[in-house]
């Protein structure tokens, strides 16, 4: 059982990681796809838009400057990034622990802070959204954002079962 239990956390943190990958790959090779996005949300753009009498009251919360957008897309992109490449590590350490090559709590510690990593990313899309009320207007974004969120989690979870 305990073999069975380590492939299946394997194909856990393989998922997610792979997704992460492609995200940051995505962000890498074309940014302006989220990177507008990002500045919309933070210049509350979409709020002023659809919801304009909540912009009226809230909208002192934005964050206008193009120079920091760009500032927090780049950072957004390198955490991304980095946590991507200890997913992918963990991923591989999981990998030789299945196979018997290395010991499995070092590559459970590997993958754990790779899956913690995602949840931080996502937690403070979460907490950074929730300043310019992203609920209005970028809804969607935010519902992602808490499902990556609780993705993470449950995986983060698994690999400490059995």
């Amino acid at each position: 059982m305990t073999q069975l239990l380590v492939w299946i956390q394997l194909f856990m943190v393989l998922m997610p990681t792979l997704w992460l990958v492609l995200g940051a790959l995505e962000n890498i090779r074309a940014p302006a796809a989220n990177g507008n996005m990002v500045a919309d949300v933070l210049a509350m753009r979409l709020m002023r838009d659809q919801f304009p009498e909540l912009y009226v009251v809230l909208g002192r919360n934005r964050i206008e400057s193009q120079r920091l957008h760009r500032l927090l897309f780049a950072a957004i992109v390198t955490a991304e990034t980095i946590v991507a490449l200890v997913m992918v590590a963990g991923t591989l350490a999981l990998l030789l622990a299945a196979l018997g090559l290395v010991a499995l709590e070092p590559a459970r510690v590997i993958a754990a802070i790779g899956m913690l990593g995602f949840c931080m990313i996502w937690s403070a899309f979460l907490v950074g959204g929730q300043w310019v009320h992203y609920w209005a207007g970028a809804e969607g974004a935010q519902h992602t954002h808490l499902k990556l969120t609780l993705w993470g989690a449950l995986v983060l979870v698994l690999l400490y079962i059995g």
